[in-house]
């Protein structure tokens, strides 16, 4: 189960305690696709508008699809991603194409991101494991075909890291 790290305790705050909830409930996002947590699809259902998230407007997209994330639906969280003109919204298609293992996709996407604010902060709180988003995506892929499970979970690890991350400059 994913828990939110101390640095994430305002996007925690931003979100509905049902939506806490079933986030917390979710397994860690996986490398691959994954499966699609139950719990959280009857709140995505409704959108970020309605009373999940207290977020902009103009950032409601690009909340949806790391929802969609972290609910483990990388193929919805796909459909909202590859129309979001921003950085974020290339963030976002990058992280989906990274799951869904292709690879070389993933490091198109985060050409488009380039330098964003979040990768430092996602540097420091993996402890440097993941200072480039290209050698953390190498990383993945590495971890994925060798099916080690603690070079797996570390990808994971720092993989929600990731996300909270991004998600707080989202919406927190």
């Amino acid at each position: 189960m994913p828990e939110f790290s101390d640095f994430a305790h305002s996007l925690r705050d931003s979100f509905s305690m049902e939506l806490v909830s079933a986030i917390e409930s979710a397994p860690v996002p996986s490398l691959g696709e994954g499966t699609i947590h139950k719990p959280l699809l009857p709140l995505l259902s409704v959108g970020v508008g309605d009373h999940l998230i207290d977020v902009a407007a103009s950032r409601q997209m690009e909340c949806m699809s790391g929802l969609w994330l972290v609910a483990g639906d990388i193929h919805r969280s796909h459909s909202i991603s590859q129309d979001l003109p921003s950085r974020e919204g290339s963030f976002l298609h990058g992280i989906m194409h990274r799951r869904e293992g292709d690879y070389g996709n993933s490091k198109y996407w985060f050409r488009k991101v380039s330098q964003h604010p979040t990768l430092e902060q996602i540097e420091i709180e993996t402890g440097g494991r993941y200072c480039d988003p290209y050698d953390f995506i190498d990383h993945c892929e590495q971890a994925a075909r060798s099916g080690r499970k603690e070079q797996i979970q570390a990808c994971e690890e720092d993989q929600w890291i990731e996300w909270q991350s991004l998600m707080l400059w989202l919406c927190g």
